[in-house]
This record gives structure tokens, sequence and C-alpha cells, in this order.
């Protein structure tokens, strides 16, 4: 099961203020694999002081552990000058709390004596090493992010687009996936100020370099489509899309509309240049008319065999052990997904429909499980938020409220408030509603104004 975080004091490195906050010693990615995604990121135990607002995150003694890896790695800053005799009794401390975490047969050697570290940076990169990422593939990625970094701190404009357009071959994919990343990450810690610096950079990426360009036009099409998903809408931006990778995404958006009137239609138009005698468009049209056949049995297969994966998982997990359906679900967490419950959903069905109950409760064990995992990998707040969604109102609530009094403050019960209309839209009215009676007794329990 996953470590909680520890309330710890401290004062606002900004303000000096004295605040609360959620700090993780023990990084276990096995069972919280978003935690790694955080440290990487650096955004491990970071947090926003209530008072001043800043942000930024604590540089505190953590164990990060990867089971799969057998990894155990020690992080103590080096300006907290721990001595060695409380060095060895933090290291006992937190092997000994992992360890007792593990079933026997994976309590193995390495927990006994973790590799300690007293630079963030350097602990960083043996967790990429033991992902197989090169030195030379670290400083490639350094150096985006030091330009990354550069484009932040750079707010004049002119100066800006100057540094945008002189590094315009370095701008590929991974730099905009960074920068998408890094805009997720200000939006989940509620960082304003950075997301809208991040926001502003990307924009002037996607205005001023080759491959932004590229990416806007690209939007544009798709953007027409999914904003009118009509056949003569798909076909009318597939004969507008110049590249391949473009027609390709419109095709997988638009599959469901590949039917005998679409192919009749783009047959018409063949015949009609023809007898226009405007065979270049004719042989053009006939292309494409292949191409997109091709891309539709390409989609179809690789359909076909996500779902055969799927089932087959499906039936891994029902001929496993109970007690390790976690451990396997943890192990293939990204091929936890839509797909995966909805199949899981028919199948669950079917056993209800044919009377028979051991597959019906097998199959409602991994679902709990899959769920479980899948909420794991949420920020903090998410999981928060799920479970006051889940448990009894008004007492089971106003409990977890009171032990969670510290993260209620006007920032986030505002964040909650955004929340109540997007469960709305998404036609969650009774969860929305739940939420509206949470916030109420959470403003109660934090002493704010009830609104």
């Amino acid at each position: 099961m996953p470590f909680p975080p520890v309330n710890t004091a401290i004062a606002c490195p900004f303000c000096r203020q004295p605040i609360n906050i959620q700090v993780r010693q023990i990084i276990d990615v096995t069972e919280e694999p978003d935690l790694k995604r955080q440290l990487l990121a650096g955004r491990l135990n970071s947090f926003t002081c209530p008072i001043c607002k800043n942000s930024g995150a604590l540089a505190t003694p953590f164990l990060y552990h990867d089971a799969d890896k057998e990894l155990a790695l020690l992080f103590i800053p080096m300006n907290l000058n721990v001595k060695e005799a409380d060095q060895q009794k933090m290291i006992g401390r937190l092997t000994q709390a992992v360890m007792n975490n593990l079933p026997p047969e994976k309590r193995k050697a390495y927990l006994l004596q973790p590799q300690q570290f007293f630079n963030i940076k350097t602990l960083v990169e043996s967790v990429l090493q033991a992902d197989g990422v090169t030195p030379e593939m670290m400083q490639a990625e350094q150096a985006r992010l030091d330009l990354i970094q550069e484009l932040m701190e750079t707010r004049d404009d002119t100066t800006l687009d100057t540094l945008i357009k002189a590094n315009d071959a370095r701008f590929d994919l991974a730099m905009f996936q960074i920068v998408t990343t890094a805009l997720t990450a200000a939006s989940a810690d509620r960082a304003q100020a950075e997301f809208e610096q991040l926001l502003h950079v990307r924009d002037r990426l996607l205005e001023l370099t080759t491959l932004g360009q590229k990416l806007k036009r690209q939007q544009t099409v798709i953007d027409a489509f999914t904003a009118n998903p009509t056949r003569e809408s798909l076909l009318a931006q597939l004969l507008a899309a110049d590249e391949p990778e473009v027609r390709e995404a419109l095709l997988a958006l638009g599959r469901p509309l590949l039917d005998y009137p679409f192919f009749q239609a783009l047959t018409g138009k063949i015949d009609a240049a023809a007898k226009a005698g405007d065979q270049a468009e004719a042989d053009r049209l006939t292309a494409l008319r292949k191409e997109i056949l091709t891309t539709r049995d390409k989609i179809d297969a690789q359909a076909q065999a996500m779902i055969e994966a799927k089932i087959g998982f499906i039936r891994e997990l029902l001929a496993a052990p109970e007690n390790e359906i976690d451990n396997m679900i943890q192990a293939r967490l990204p091929e936890i997904d839509d797909t995966f419950f909805d199949i899981l959903t028919r199948n669950l069905q079917a056993a209800q429909q044919q009377g028979e109950q051991a597959a019906f409760a097998r199959l409602q064990k991994i679902g709990d499980a899959a769920m479980r995992a899948m909420q794991a990998t949420q920020p903090p707040e998410v999981r928060f938020v799920n479970t006051l969604l889940q448990i009894e109102y008004p007492n089971q609530t106003r409990e977890l409220l009171e032990r969670n009094k510290q993260v209620l403050g006007p920032e986030f019960i505002a964040w909650m408030e955004g929340l109540v209309g997007e469960l709305r839209e998404d036609g969650r009215a009774p969860a929305a509603d739940r939420l509206l009676q949470v916030i109420a007794q959470a403003r109660e329990v934090a002493g704010l104004k009830v609104a």
C-alpha cells in the first residue's frame, strides 16, 4: 500500500511565516508511479504558501524505492549536516518501513544498503540510468531544459522572439512535450504566474518556429473536423491536409465515418475530375482513396490487436493468484484505459447474465484493483476530493476534512468550486451536488465564510 505524506511544520522560505505542508519521506514508485514524475520534474515535496502564495519545493531527506529495478536511493540534503549516527537511524527507519510493506519474497538485500546522495541531481541521474537513459541523452535533455528555462526567464517579448528564432532548429517534438508537461504541472500546482508565462512561451513557439507553424496548421485542420464531425467535413479536411500524419490523425478520429456513402462521395469527385479532363486531380484523388483504405485497415488492425491484448491481460488476471493481481496491474498500468474497463464491464455483464457468480466476483476484484491503481496516479488533491465523494456524508467527510484542515485554504476551496461545474458538464449532477455539500462543510471546518 502507498506511504502517506507526513504533515510537517516549516517556516515559509519566502515570507518566513509558519505553515504546514505535506512531505513525502518514502518515494515508492512501484506503489505510486506519479511520485517518480514529480521527482523528475523537480516538483517532489512542492508546496504553495497559503499566506504569500509563493511556490517552492522543500529539500528534505527521503528514500526512493523502485522494487521492479531493485533501487533503494537515500537523499540527504548536504545543508542539513546530518550526523553519521542519525543517518544510520534514518536509513534503518525508512528501509524497515519499506520492507514491512513488501511480501517476504521481495525483501531483498539491496534494501539493506541504499545508495546515499547529497545532491538531488545525481540521484535523478541514477534513476534515469536505471531506465536506460545514457549520459548523452541526459545532456541533450538538460540542454532542452536549459533553453526552456532561459525562455521562461525572458520577459521582454522582442528578446524572447529573437531567442526563439535563433534556436528554431532545436525546437523538436521533445521540446514541445517538455513545455506541455510543464504546463500541466504548473496547473496542478496552481502556480498561476508560472502557468501564464509557460502559456505565453508556448504560443510564441507555435507562432515563430518551423515545427510550431506546422503543428498549428495540423491542429487547424483537426479542429475544423472535430467542430463538425460529418462525412462531408472529414472528406473536405482530408483533401486540404498536406501532411500524411495529419490525414492519419483525421482518419483515426473519423474512422466510424469511413462507410459506403463516404467512399461513394470520394469516387464521385474522382469521376467528376476525370470528366472535366483534370487527370492530375483524378490521379491525386485516386491515390488518396488508396491511402485512406490502407490507413483504415491499419487502424482496424491496431484496434483489434489492442482489444485482443486487453482480453489476454484480463484472462491472465483471472488465472493469477488473488494476491498477485495488484502487482500485475501496477506493472502494466499503461494498459489500464477506457478500452480495458469497457471489456471488463462487458465480461461482468455476461457473467452476471449467465449466473457465473465466481467469475463475476473475480472480475469485480480485478476492476476494484484497476480502479485503485488508476486513482493512485492522480495528484493528491484529486485523490482527496475523490475520497470525499466516496465516503459517507456528513460524518466521515467532516472527519477527513478535520484531519486535513491545513490544506483547506481559499485557493483549494475555489478549485473545488470549479470542479462542480466540470462535474455538471460531464453529466454527473449527483456528484456535483455532493461536492457542493462538502465545500460548505470544508468552509466551516476551515473557519471561512460560507458562500
